[in-house]
């Protein structure tokens, strides 16, 4: 082989390396702070404005391994308004697959795996049915507020007495699964009546988007924000004494909580 041959063979798999890495860091990351999944609830709750709101924050350790804290935020207002938070459970992302700490069954439990592709098995996860058998049954890349985020349909099929059924979800990358976070692919019907994701305070994906035509694009301008006052507002986030009590604006002085984080004027 020649030196210019040698040279040029070298620059290939430069140049292919340098490609193999901007494929890889293409990839959205799911667990990571500065991030909100914000549900509206009134349909599961009958409450005029009951929402969610879940959120990465801090790290714990658990049998000598590193997990991100999920919290909750519940805005309930019947019968009277109140607002509680709490830990709810510990998160670990290893490459494209994202795991949970089960208490219960004292272990991590795989909930999404992204690296997986068309016609690949999914294996059971979570507390669905044991022989449940799963697999991807299509993939594509849709575009949403000119971020490209990568589409997985996944499905399941199961027994449920003598008849077999089956349960599709969307998960697309960096955001979760259509049927909620927690709930990769769900056995029973949806609880919430609207969704959206939020980075810095910023809107990027809502849930019409889980829907997008195949290769799609659209934006994140939803019907509405979970935290409206009400249905005809869109996207404002209230704010609150330090009390849990809703305020009527941002205050000119003192210390407030908008969007989960406190501000101190």
């Amino acid at each position: 082989m020649t030196m210019k041959k040698v040279k040029l063979a070298i620059l290939f798999l430069f140049a292919l390396a340098n490609f193999t890495k901007a494929v890889a860091d293409d990839y959205i990351p799911l667990v990571k702070e500065g991030v909100a999944w914000r549900y509206d609830m009134r349909y599961q709750t009958g409450d005029t404005q009951s929402n969610i709101m879940f959120w990465f924050e801090g790290d714990t350790i658990i049998e000598n391994e590193k997990y991100k804290c999920l919290y909750v935020k519940m805005i309930f207002t019947y019968p009277e308004y109140h607002v509680t938070s709490r830990f709810d459970s510990a998160w670990q992302e290893q490459g494209k697959k994202v795991y949970v700490w089960n208490g219960y069954l004292n272990k991590k439990v795989l909930y999404y795996d992204f690296s997986l592709r068309k016609d690949d098995a999914i294996p059971c996860i979570c507390n669905e049915p044991e022989d449940a058998i799963g697999k991807v049954t299509d993939e594509d890349t849709i575009e949403v507020n000119g971020i490209k985020r990568r589409r997985l349909e996944v499905s399941y099929e199961y027994e449920e007495r003598g008849k077999q059924q089956t349960v599709r979800a969307y998960w697309v990358e960096g955001i979760g699964s259509s049927h909620a976070l927690s709930t990769p692919v769900a056995f029973a019907p949806g609880g919430y009546d609207y969704f959206e994701y939020f980075e810095n305070g910023n809107c990027f994906f809502t849930q019409e988007n889980f829907y997008l035509p195949r290769n799609g694009a659209g934006t994140a301008s939803g019907i509405s924000s979970c935290y409206s006052e009400n249905m005809g507002k869109t996207h404002s986030v209230d704010c609150f004494d330090l009390q849990g009590r809703r305020l009527k604006g941002e205050p000119k002085r003192g210390i407030y909580i908008k969007d989960g984080k406190k501000y101190c004027r």
